[in-house]
């Protein structure tokens, strides 16, 4: 199992990619999706996809803008450039990121079939650094909610099993710890708190690399613990009640962060803390409900109900439902007796 993430700014073409990649392989992989260059550089320092399908013109952040972002950190990922006839050219600028997998406009499901085959046979050890980058994040989530001795522990033994890896060149091993090192000083730095740990050297010997990294985990862990003492009610109140009054709309991470007053990747890991859930698994579940509801109460079209509840498309719309309910709508509005 691997991670997809679509980077696409209008909503249409973003569903129709995405209904397209669950259709293809729904047991292979999980999808998540970003409406522009800056969303998706958000989303990957969370989820870590393992690889991306992008359009290359888009708000914030261009593809391939946002490709040598990726290329530049050294996150390790296989790309799927999503281009329109007239920028194809400058689409292929990207080949010098590795970019090899280009798809025009409109994207058709049996190219897409195809680029996401090569690109699983491409993605080798990636399989096995992306486990290792899953497990680190799932420790960051939970940050806050830990003691500071758990933390520490499970922190210990993630970077210890790094530096054992054998399956890994000693230079991608290395890699996976300056990610690792990049993500925890980018949290520290987002979260506006001073940094008592010295930069860990460069010929450090593994006892030395394990307690910096639990230095690091100490000074997040001490502020994330005192912030969930703080009252953060009214802040998660005003979003979610934003959510439930604008379901309808193309919301975005972006919009919702500023409305948050936080940057975009702090409120994406925030938000998760506090609800359980990612913004787009809120907003669909919300969704989700207003659908039951007009299926119930309406003799509604699918394809009118997808339309007023705010998905993009009637597939989309079938498939989350299905994913949710566990039936179509089709099948719910029977069950129910309507």
């Amino acid at each position: 199992m691997y991670h997809i993430l679509v980077a696409e700014d209008e909503p249409w073409i973003r569903s129709s990619v995405v209904e397209m990649v669950s259709r293809i392989g729904v047991e292979s992989f999980t999808v998540s999706e970003a409406t522009n260059g800056e969303e998706a550089w958000a989303l990957i320092q969370e989820l870590w996809p393992t690889v991306l399908i992008t359009d290359i013109m888009m708000p914030k952040m261009d593809g391939l803008s946002l490709i040598q972002k990726i290329h530049d950190h050294g996150i390790p990922m296989n790309f799927i450039i999503i281009s329109g006839y007239d920028n194809f050219q400058y689409a292929q600028k990207a080949i010098r990121y590795g970019v090899t997998e280009y798809l025009l406009k409109p994207v058709d499901i049996e190219q897409l079939k195809e680029a996401l085959r090569r690109a699983e046979e491409g993605i080798g050890s990636l399989k096995d650094i992306s486990q290792y980058m899953s497990r680190f994040q799932q420790l960051v989530n939970a940050f806050g909610e830990v003691s500071p001795q758990t933390a520490g522990r499970k922190m210990a033994d993630l970077i210890d099993s790094v530096l054992k890896l054998k399956m890994i060149n000693p230079a991608a091993r290395l890699n996976l710890l300056r990610i690792f090192d990049w993500k925890l000083n980018g949290m520290i730095k987002e979260l506006s708190l001073e940094q008592p740990v010295p930069s860990i050297p460069a010929e450090a010997e593994d006892p030395v690399i394990v307690r910096y990294f639990n230095q690091l985990t100490d000074i997040l862990i001490l502020h994330l613990s005192k912030q969930s003492m703080t009252n953060t009610n009214h802040i998660i109140k005003k979003v979610c009640d934003y959510l439930h009054s604008h379901y309808r709309k193309d919301l975005s991470l972006t919009e919702m962060a500023q409305l948050a007053n936080m940057s975009i990747s702090y409120f994406s890991s925030w938000f998760k803390r506090c609800t359980g859930r990612t913004l787009v698994q809120y907003i669909q579940e919300i969704r989700i409900e207003k659908a039951k509801q007009l299926l119930l109460e309406t003799q509604l079209k699918n394809y009118e109900i997808a339309e007023r509840v705010g998905f993009a498309t009637q597939p989309y719309f079938i498939r989350v439902f299905k994913n949710s309910v566990g039936v179509s709508p089709n099948a719910f509005r029977k069950r129910m007796g309507q």
